[in-house]
């Protein structure tokens, strides 16, 4: 059986979706992956997907690929995102399975829809969707996002924390002056390694100052597969509800993530802590008990 994973956007979601591709080449599938070229990168070198399209911005080119697509003959396709551009291209196709969440609107372009379940992490719920192909995942608790070829480590041999103060949406942004006192207060024991994204760094800049100094803040973002390898060693990484915490989870690492409420898109296990109030961002102290779980457990 041929598969095409649909996963365009965002590139959170992307990595989310790669468990996906380990379940179905476990289970004897030629994977093929479908994203943006900016999430091309994610999904680049891992082993359990077999072929990688990517999707550029505009009609013709969403026709130009569907036509390609067409041309592999592809048995089934599994939409994980279920966007307007995902429906099309999945009718567009050709395959004779075509498989989707269920939801109000939208269904026609699908001929195997799957109930979406409840399971504590949005990764494992999407490894549901297999049941579209007649497939089952019954440890789905073992699978995690995964992310691959990482290059080398420029912090290698040094002790660090890595903070991640910004989010792509300013509402998830914990206070600046709220990871400055969480840093400052790092500091003390460890280097602390303030990353961020393109167009991010006076946000980095301004936790530094507002730190008293003495963070270290690269002079630009790294890219996405150099900041998982940053991370990587890293005795904790501590974000926002953003892309950053999904990459560290991907690499193995302890993580903080800070949010209003608890969201359901990190894993309930022991290295990854959400902290949250009740529709409101925590305290500072209340991240600082949980990185001093994780440093200490």
């Amino acid at each position: 059986m041929k598969v095409l994973i649909i996963q365009l956007r965002q590139l959170g979601d992307v990595l989310l979706s790669t468990p996906l591709a380990r379940a179905l080449k476990e289970k004897g599938v030629k994977v093929h992956f479908l994203t943006s070229e900016a999430g091309r990168d994610i999904v680049e070198g891992n082993p359990f997907i077999d072929g990688i399209e990517t999707l550029k911005a505009g009609s013709r080119e969403l026709l130009k690929t569907a036509l390609a697509l067409r041309k592999e003959g592809f048995d089934a396709v599994i939409d994980a995102q279920r966007t307007g551009r995902s429906r099309l291209i999945t009718l567009l196709s050709g395959a004779p399975l075509r498989v989707a969440f269920r939801k109000e609107r939208g269904n026609l372009f699908y001929n195997r829809l799957v109930e979406w379940e409840n399971r504590g992490y949005t990764a494992w719920e999407r490894l549901k969707l297999l049941e579209g192909l007649g497939l089952k995942v019954e440890s789905f608790r073992n699978y995690l996002p995964e992310i691959y070829k990482i290059p080398e480590n420029p912090f290698k041999g040094r002790e660090y924390a890595v903070i991640i103060p910004t989010a792509r949406k300013s509402h998830k942004m914990w206070p600046a002056e709220k990871f400055a006192e969480l840093a400052a207060e790092l500091r003390k024991e460890m280097e602390v390694i303030v990353l961020f994204g393109p167009g991010e760094r006076e946000a980095a800049l301004k936790v530094n100052e507002l730190a008293g100094g003495g963070l270290t803040v690269p002079e630009s973002p790294f890219p996405i597969k150099a900041a998982a390898a940053v991370m990587k060693g890293a005795g904790v990484v501590i974000g926002n509800n953003s892309f950053a915490p999904h990459l560290a989870v991907a690499v193995g690492s302890k993580v903080v993530v800070i949010d209003k409420k608890r969201s359901g898109w990190f894993p309930p296990i022991e290295r990854v802590r959400e902290v949250y109030g009740n529709n409101s961002f925590p305290e500072v102290e209340q991240v600082k008990e949980a990185v001093a779980q994780l440093l200490n457990g």
